[in-house]
């Protein structure tokens, strides 16, 4: 049941930090342009040009890049073909 539980709060935040990349995605897009970012409790702690690069800085800051939602923010001449 202990496990359980400490799954249900991952998912949870890992949902907010989801949230928190859509809604502020321009926002984003204007900060942090073709940039990897790690966001943990909805913040950007970190962000790197390249993702070995933004995974090291976790690493030695933080320990587990695991913890951290990791996305990539393109700029405005990116196209999304689905």
């Amino acid at each position: 049941m202990k496990e359980e539980t400490l799954v249900l709060e991952e998912l949870k935040a890992g949902t907010k930090e989801i949230e928190r990349f859509s809604n502020n995605f321009l926002e984003l897009k204007k900060k942090y342009p073709k940039k990897f970012v790690a966001i943990k409790n909805q913040n950007v702690v970190i962000s790197a040009s390249k993702l070995e690069v933004l995974i090291e800085l976790l690493k030695e800051k933080f320990g587990n890049p695991n913890d951290f939602l990791i996305d990539f923010v393109p700029d405005d001449k990116y196209i999304l073909v689905v």
